[in-house]
């Protein structure tokens, strides 16, 4: 089974402090793009795009919503329950703005791989790692989020144990490289790297 177009949006979560970071991880610039536009631009298939921002600037360029935390200082549950609560669609998915693999194909490679029977599908990657950030969830999560969030804290692994949450397995189709993220100034060196030889690969397959 999947999900259409028709029934789920897209939100890219920019919520984090970027403390490790020392600068606003959204903004960083890979392969001379901010990461954030790159994700920007392979989600733009989507019809409803949201940015979940606590800094309204970080929408500036793009035709994306803009939404702000309902529960501010809360961490990326935050921002899914209020991407969640301003979606007109009947779900929405999640990636959140340090991915600078995350491209098109893997978007739709998502909506093709949902379902259908649950509240949220989550990625795992080949090592067994979970990726909670990345992947669908329906409105069905906002209660569990309501809760969590209400009390303080909202962990997205301990909110998917509230809910009928699916996980996909990905090492099959795809590669571990799509959920790398970039958390400190050695990853923005990587990812620099990765994505340089990645393109270098794709110009010389042409």
């Amino acid at each position: 089974m999947a999900i259409s177009l028709e029934r789920c949006g897209a939100v890219i979560l920019c919520g984090g402090q970027s403390r490790r970071m020392g600068t606003c991880k959204a903004l960083l610039t890979v392969d001379g793009w901010p990461v954030l536009h790159r994700l920007a631009g392979a989600l733009s298939f989507f019809e409803e795009r949201l940015l979940s921002a606590n800094d309204a600037s970080l929408g500036a360029g793009l035709s994306w919503t803009v939404v702000e935390d309902r529960f501010p200082g809360l961490g990326p549950g935050a921002g899914l329950h209020a991407a969640l609560l301003a979606s007109k669609k009947e779900a929405l998915l999640c990636v959140p703005c340090d991915l600078p693999a995350f491209s098109e194909q893997v978007a739709r490679c998502l909506l093709a791989q949902y379902p259908g029977d649950c509240a949220a599908m989550v990625c795992r990657d080949s090592t067994g790692q979970l990726h909670p950030l990345c992947g669908i969830y329906t409105r069905e999560m906002l209660p569990a989020l309501e809760r969590r969030l209400s009390a303080g804290h909202c962990r997205m692994t301990a909110l998917l144990e509230d809910v009928p949450a699916a996980v996909l397995d990905t090492a099959e189709f795809l590669p571990d490289s799509v959920f790398f993220n970039m958390n400190t100034p050695a990853d923005h060196r990587r990812a620099e790297e990765m994505i340089r030889i990645e393109s270098e690969h794709g110009r010389a397959g042409l």
